[in-house]
């Protein structure tokens, strides 16, 4: 089966959060199921100096721009990687602009889905399926329906939508869209596949074009069906439940793993954990200048690895997290950057607490890496997640997540029972900053306990949560498309 997938991030070549990871991580997972994977992403300003990227002298025009195809493939496999150079688009930095997003995105993303059916023109290859991956390529599925539905090439083939984020939608001015794109759409009419509240969203079309809907977590899939998590569109994904699933997003454990991971340098595994013991005093030493800093090295260190984003749930910190660091009985890691709001709390605590607390502005995917693999905890007090992948990350390390009852994290992550000595994590439910106080107070109790520590990490370590299972279900649902033709 040929599989074209388009994405606005890729990891390796241009990520900003997870979509990245995952975009990555489900070729790999199709091609060792004996599949065909192709993927297609802007070449972004950031992109320039990978030197494995070549040109393949296919150039065409959309919208009166030059787009150039280049070539690469995944590190350490044969999966090739196009890349849509347009000066015009693309060459600036960043991929979306921020805080607010480049005017002009409608066009950018308008081209990269275009130019995904060109090129496969230009190659004379013909997908079974077309993977859409949130609204900056949802656009993907009425190109397949209109304006490419008769061509030989495409008669066979099935657009398929994942969802990784409802919130974000593409909202697009009404007459530029139909400017580049020619599509036919009314003004005032409630039943445009187009226009939702007779504005053009992104997300709604492709909801509305697609054979098929995938939310990347069972429980999420779920929510985007009710008022309080489906960002506006929950009548929208009812009407379209008959074509709505879940897929658990899974993780890519040849990047992520503490015997082989090449950004630690203290390895060890479920049988021999003194590498995360060592690791972990490797890296208060890097954070924490101050020899006397360092003690006392009993307290539990909580990692915050994030983009800093109102649905992360970090305003539930501001009244609790100062007074656990006051009371000296935990340290804080914290690498992100985002909303300026959690960018100054975060500063201020550092400044606030220090030898107790450290802030990274950014991201670093070495210090990542380290904090997953050497931190005690790992906070998640989502308000909403549709799936989370650094809590599955953080588990393969032993570092046991603390997160909010929801979305994908729910379908993930088990309460841990004293009694019986299941679950593989501290979950709480409601969203207030004393709920979260109670499950970080529970989390030092049971780190004080060695009794109840190990067998809490060792379940962690032992979950399996692997993109190949997470691209078997993809396939499956792929197939089920395929046979109603």
């Amino acid at each position: 089966m040929i599989i074209l997938l388009a994405s606005a991030e890729l990891d390796h070549f241009a990520k900003v959060g997870g979509l990245a990871d995952i975009s990555a991580a489900l070729p790999r997972g199709w091609a060792d199921l004996s599949h065909e994977p192709i993927v297609i992403i802007p070449k972004y300003q950031c992109i320039t100096d990978f030197t494995e990227i070549h040109s393949t002298n296919i150039e065409f025009t959309i919208c009166n721009l030059s787009v150039r195809v280049f070539k690469s493939h995944l590190p350490e496999s044969t999966i090739s990687v196009y890349l849509l150079e347009c000066d015009e688009l693309y060459d600036r930095p960043g991929i979306y602009g921020n805080p607010d997003g480049y005017e002009d995105n409608d066009l950018r993303f308008y081209v990269l889905c275009k130019a995904a059916f060109e090129l496969m023109i230009e190659l004379n290859i013909s997908p079974d399926v077309i993977s859409a991956h949130d609204y900056h390529t949802a656009l993907l599925m009425p190109l397949l329906k209109i304006d490419y539905a008769r061509h030989p090439q495409f008669l066979n083939t099935k657009g398929v939508l994942t969802i990784h984020n409802a919130q974000y939608q593409g909202w697009y001015d009404n007459e530029r869209i139909r400017e580049f794109s020619h599509w036919e759409f009314i003004e005032k009419d409630s039943h445009s596949p187009f226009l939702f509240h007779d504005h053009f969203n992104a997300l709604y079309s492709g909801i509305n074009f697609s054979d098929a809907i995938i939310a990347v977590s069972p429980g999420y899939a779920n929510e985007i069906l009710t008022e309080e998590y489906g960002a506006g569109l929950h009548e929208v994904f009812n009407n379209n439940r008959h074509k709505l699933s879940g897929i658990l997003n899974g993780v890519n454990y040849g990047l992520w793993n503490p015997s082989d991971d090449c950004h630690i340098n203290q390895h060890f595994t479920i049988l021999d954990k003194s590498g995360k013991v060592q690791g972990r005093k490797f890296l208060l030493q890097s954070l924490f200048d101050d020899e006397k800093d360092l003690l006392p090295d009993s307290l539990p260190v909580f990692g915050i690895v994030s983009r800093f984003t109102e649905q992360k749930g970090f305003e539930l910190l501001e009244d609790c997290i100062e007074n656990c660091l006051k009371d000296k009985k935990i340290r804080l890691i914290v690498l992100g950057s985002g909303d300026a709001r959690y960018e100054d709390y975060f500063s201020r605590i550092q400044n606030s607490f220090p030898g107790y607390c450290s802030y990274t502005r950014g991201y670093d995917e070495e210090l990542a890496h380290r904090i997953l693999a050497y931190a005690d905890f790992f906070l998640m007090p989502s308000l909403f997640e549709p799936c989370g992948l650094t809590q599955l990350y953080a588990m393969k390390y032993g570092t046991i997540p603390i997160v909010r009852h929801v979305g994908g994290l729910k379908d993930t992550i088990e309460d841990f029972n004293q009694i019986q000595l299941i679950g593989n994590g501290i979950t709480f439910s409601e969203f207030t900053s004393s709920a979260l106080l109670r499950a970080i107070d529970m989390a030092i109790d049971i780190y004080g306990n060695k009794s109840l520590m190990n067998p809490l990490i060792d379940n962690a370590m032992h979950c399996d949560y692997s993109i190949h299972k997470t691209a078997i279900q993809y396939i499956e649902s792929f197939e089920t498309l395929k046979e109603r033709h």
